[in-house]
């Protein structure tokens, strides 16, 4: 959109000219455009009505079925069969999943879901042209495409047969529809629970509860968890109209965080999200995790989600309402949230006109760990995401409680720097053993027998001191003792394979001498800058410790 006509800012485009640059786009294949037309956030539809943003993206789904879903398009059509309540979107979206690569039986609860949805909204909805109304006689209606994707399911469809059938049963009846349902029964293979061959069913039965793996997991992990400097500081009223900032909700332990807004008229959506949220809470506290993950939905809509309205909502959904369980309203800062979260929402001025189902995981840095967008969640995996999110740093919480070991942590570079006087001065045979003992002028000394592992035991004792402060460099940043204690060790070696002399000897001793004094003082005045640093650290020095 922007590429075609780069001069002119998204929200100056008319409909009728979003809708032909739609038709370019599938026309010239190009996936990658429409689908960038299926995110909510997407500047074209900001400050257009809900009925032109409905138009617009059942035009792309159309597009794209012309052209074939693929598995990047796929979860945008499933979202619509799952949260949709719109004739035109639904209808679109049943068509265009019939072009996917090959059914699955995991389209089924899908499918199930919309045909009930859609059981009292069953209108005339015409593809011929963009913005055309269905007249008498032609067109079709979200049921009959549905139905239609059930009978591409064949089989696999099984999980959608009560609905179908209960279809017949509503009030009023479906008499203009007993054609397609008895075609949809047939297909599915109603008197074939076990009517149709064996490994049909063992393939249905397989693959019952899995979405494609194309889609993976319904969550996205995080792997890098970034902070936007300001986001901290952005100010929140609660149901109850207390004050607090993003750090004072969010930080200190993980969360759950979900967002919503009570204008919303898809039952499917915020309404549920936050009656979800509230089961999340039961599964919280039936675990004793509730007072150590918190959990927060937030509107999408402060100017008008007040405290009372807040708290009326939630109450009415069963919410839980306390100090670590709220609803929030940012009383500034909402296009920083916006952008914190990557949300899936628009605008026409203050008022929401899209939005996407989503549910976000943060650590106890407020950071973003897992998020989950578009298809509904479970409330159990969501729960189970949030506790590895608190297992992380449930092991470096008792550490922060257990005394540290100071003296044996300064005590390692001292016995390195003995080894390297052992080794140094070491005799290289049992004549010049005797002579060195002898020297001390202590009689009897010269008889004590000469003892060559100990060399090697002295050098081992070296070597491990090098790899602790190697370790420990690595943890606080300051590698110069190692450089100091690695160059001694270098002469020591030297002098004891007689490439230098006396003075290398000497040299080696202080400078190992000199790197484990610095080790001793870097690693008391060290400080890593960041939580992760000193876990980081307090990991390395017991390594260092127990080797």
């Amino acid at each position: 959109m922007q590429d075609a006509v780069p001069d002119r800012p998204d929200g100056a485009w008319s409909e009728e000219e979003v809708a032909a640059q739609i038709d370019e786009l599938a026309a010239a294949g190009d996936r990658d455009g429409l689908v960038e037309l299926l995110h909510e956030e997407h500047p074209v539809y900001g400050d257009r009505g809900g009925a032109a943003i409905v138009r617009l993206r059942g035009w792309v789904l159309v597009a794209l079925g012309d052209i074939g879903v693929s598995d990047r398009e796929l979860v945008f059509v499933l979202e619509e069969l799952d949260t949709g309540i719109d004739p035109y979107l639904v209808a679109a979206a049943a068509r265009a999943l019939r072009t996917y690569r090959e059914p699955s039986a995991a389209f089924a609860p899908y499918l199930a879901r919309s045909v009930a949805n859609l059981r009292y909204r069953d209108e005339p909805v015409c593809f011929d042209g963009y913005g055309e109304y269905a007249l008498p006689g032609i067109g079709t209606t979200p049921l009959r495409e549905l139905l239609a994707t059930l009978v591409w399911l064949g089989p696999l469809g099984r999980a959608a047969l009560p609905e179908v059938e209960a279809l017949r049963e509503t009030r009023g009846g479906f008499a203009k529809l007993k054609t397609e349902i008895d075609a949809t029964v047939a297909a599915i293979g109603v008197e074939g629970q076990h009517g149709f061959a064996a490994g049909q069913v063992e393939s249905s039965r397989a693959s019952c509860c899995e979405l494609p793996a194309s889609l993976g997991s319904k969550w996205r992990l995080t792997g890098t968890r970034r902070r936007d400097a300001e986001i901290g500081h952005t100010p929140f009223e609660d149901q109850d109209g207390a004050a607090a900032t993003f750090d004072e909700v969010f930080r200190g332990h993980p969360s759950i965080v979900v967002f919503f807004y009570t204008r919303c008229d898809n039952p499917l959506k915020c309404s549920l999200t936050v009656s979800k949220l509230a089961r999340v809470q039961q599964l919280l506290a039936e675990r004793g995790l509730d007072e150590r993950i918190h959990t927060a939905a937030i509107t999408y809509d402060p100017a008008f989600d007040l405290p009372s309205r807040l708290r009326g909502y939630g109450r009415d959904r069963a919410l839980r309402m306390d100090e670590r369980h709220r609803l929030l309203r940012a009383t500034e800062g909402l296009d920083g949230l916006r952008h914190y979260f990557g949300l899936g929402v628009n605008f026409v001025e203050s008022l929401v006109n899209r939005h996407r189902v989503e549910a976000f995981v943060l650590d106890r840095e407020g950071r973003v760990a897992a998020t989950f967008e578009r298809l509904h969640w479970n409330e159990g995996e969501l729960v189970e995401r949030a506790v590895q999110v608190l297992d992380e740093t449930q092991p470096n919480e008792e550490s922060e409680a257990a005394p540290t070991p100071v003296p044996r942590r300064a005590f390692a570079p001292w016995v390195g720097t003995l080894a390297a006087l052992g080794v140094a001065l070491f005799p290289k045979c049992p004549i010049c053993w005797a002579a060195y003992l002898s020297a001390f002028g202590v009689a009897g000394l010269g008889s004590i027998p000469y003892s060559p592992w100990l060399q090697p035991l002295l050098a081992a004792a070296m070597l491990v001191n090098l790899g602790s402060m190697w370790m420990r460099g690595r943890a606080t940043g300051g590698m110069s003792p190692f450089w100091l204690a690695g160059a001694g060790a270098l002469l020591i070696a030297a002098a004891k394979l007689s490439i230098g002399g006396g003075g290398a000897v000497l040299c080696g001793v202080a400078l190992t001498l000199a790197g484990s004094l610095l080790s001793v003082v870097l690693a008391g005045k060290s400080r890593p800058r960041s939580e992760n640093g000193r876990r980081r650290w307090r990991r390395l020095a017991a390594a260092a410790i127990g080797s």
